[in-house]
């Protein structure tokens, strides 16, 4: 096992790891080491937005996790994609930008989390984003990351914004503003119609540092000590195992499933589950893999009349023709967006502190869209209105099954074990009939295809969303940021009791930050990366 020394040893090139290994790189007198299990893949698909579909269904670029049984939702395992090249999960995710509910980030710093209330990170969410429009006191201009806006470029997605004003949410022409309620078009990572991931706007100009090492195809099996320290990596590549060394900081931002899983390989977790698979235990930390949240996405399916959908484009050899035309000419139109256009952030309550729902509107509808294997749409014009519980209270865990570094975890995500989520998700689909309901979309509405009409009590509703929810794909919190004995991390993202180790990306959130995870894996990149320049400093 060879053994290159560094000062800080990254592992995992996805949202977080990207930027934080573009910012400690920005040092010339620092040397970073970035490992990767994926590679910079070329595909096509990883660039055009509507290619997302075509991601999905097969393995090139995920990792393809498949969840444990959840009771809540009639005994069914949910697909856990996640992304296994440059860039991870920003390179196969929906490019919707959304930095999260302010409110959410000052409730964590109220939990005693310095630092990490919105005031604190809207520095750095303002110097990660290049976004034309907006406040430019909130909103960043020259940022690694270009946003741009869906242009309301067909009329089913005005339809929808009107209808969402006709029904009181009211409109908000701009979701990351620091105001988060209301109806708008969708943000998105992209750059003249296509992805803009952390791997183009972070990780690729920084390749070009010397002091910036990337290893790819790289699989990191377990952390290595010295005494009590962390002091690098060990990795399987084609060629063999190796190991990595660092004067610094092991920083972990290998995702929500994967970061505990490299935390319990190493001996870092709770002793008596340790102790059943024969891995001697390093440092007790029962937290480490529990507190897994994930958002799940419930549909209302309509056929549609007077729009174009995206169910009869695809059909169409004509169609696609001319969305790769306009995608290639204007950097626009359906091939440009991943099939959703606009949203609402929705409070179901007046009372309510936050919005507790979040609405958005899909040019499709399908009998099952979010098959691994094939998705099948509907033979006639549709369009769906998701809906989205913001806070889920249900709670599960993420663990290693085995000693193998290379088997995966078993993901046990609990989903509606809260009923307080079960009820949430029948007042979305509430919501949901409500803006179908209004004069501007109704026009647009040939009759509700799922659930339909029949379902006309919750007993009903819920049976329908038991059998149909799916993951958003927006697991966190397996690390848990906090003081407390279940925390895993503190709010410098240092690990409790083992020092010289980090843990970095969307794993350390305490509760749910927004409907959409990927803008805030990124910031915590950005966070860790100034944790460490001011421990340098100091």
């Amino acid at each position: 096992m060879n053994a290159p020394e560094f000062d800080h040893v990254i592992v995992g090139a996805g949202s977080a790891g990207c930027a934080l290994a573009a910012r400690l790189s920005e040092d010339p007198r620092v040397r970073v080491a970035l490992i990767e299990a994926g590679h910079d893949d070329p595909w096509v698909w990883l660039r055009i937005p509507v290619g997302v579909a075509r991601i999905m269904v097969g393995d090139r670029a995920l990792w393809r996790y498949t969840t444990e049984p959840s009771v809540g939702l009639g005994g069914r395992a949910i697909f856990c994609p996640r992304g296994k090249v440059f860039g991870g999960t920003s390179s196969v995710n929906g490019m919707f930008w959304v930095r999260g509910d302010p409110l959410e980030y000052d409730h964590w710093r109220a939990l005693g989390n310095a630092g990490w209330g919105y005031t604190d990170l809207l520095p750095l969410f303002k110097r990660m984003e290049s976004y034309a429009g907006g406040d430019p006191t909130v909103r960043g201009r020259e940022g690694p990351l270009v946003i741009s806006d869906i242009q309301p470029f067909d009329r089913l997605s005005r339809a929808f914004i009107a209808a969402c004003g006709e029904a009181g949410i009211g409109v908000n022409p701009d979701t990351n503003s620091g105001h988060y309620a209301g109806a708008g078009m969708i943000q998105m990572s992209t750059r003249r119609g296509l992805r803009w991931s952390t791997r183009e706007g972070y990780l690729r100009p920084a390749m070009r540092r010397p002091n910036l090492r990337v290893f790819s195809g790289a699989q990191v099996s377990r952390l290595l000590f010295s005494g009590a320290r962390v002091s690098g990596a060990a990795y399987r590549d084609a060629s063999g195992l190796h190991a990595i060394h660092c004067s610094g900081d092991v920083v972990l931002c290998a995702g929500t499933i994967q970061s505990p899983q490299l935390l319990e390989l190493s001996g870092i977790g709770a002793p008596d589950r340790l102790a059943r698979l024969g891995i001697t235990t390093r440092h007790a930390l029962p937290g480490v893999g529990e507190n897994l949240i994930d958002h799940l996405h419930g549909r209302l399916m309509v056929e549609a009349r007077g729009v174009s959908t995206l169910n009869e484009q695809l059909q169409s050899p004509l169609a696609k023709i001319s969305m790769a035309l306009q995608l290639a000419i204007r950097g626009g139109g359906p091939m440009s967006v991943p099939g959703a256009t606009a949203h609402a952030y929705v409070r179901t309550n007046p009372e309510f502190r936050q919005p507790d729902i979040k609405l958005q509107l899909h040019h499709l509808s399908s009998p099952d869209e979010r098959n691994p294997k094939q998705v099948v749409l509907d033979p006639f014009p549709g369009f769906s209105i998701g809906f989205v519980h913001q806070q889920p209270r249900s709670r599960g865990s993420v663990h290693v099954q085995s000693p193998d570094p290379f088997a995966a975890p078993v993901i046990a995500p609990n989903y509606l074990s809260d009923e307080a989520d079960v009820a949430a998700f029948v007042r979305g689909l509430k919501a949901a009939r409500q803006v179908m309901a209004q004069p501007a979309l109704a026009a647009h509405v040939v009759r509700e295809v799922r659930p339909g009409p029949q379902a006309d009590s919750d007993e009903a509703l819920t049976h329908y969303l038991r059998s149909t929810l799916f993951s958003s794909y927006h697991p966190v919190g397996t690390c848990r940021m906090g003081s407390d004995a279940m925390a895993v991390v503190d709010a410098q993202l240092r690990v409790h009791g083992v020092p010289g180790l980090r843990v970095a990306d969307a794993s350390i959130a305490p509760t749910m930050p927004a409907s959409n995870t990927n803008a805030f894996a990124i910031v915590v990149g950005e966070k860790c990366a100034d944790l460490l320049k001011g421990e340098q400093r100091g």
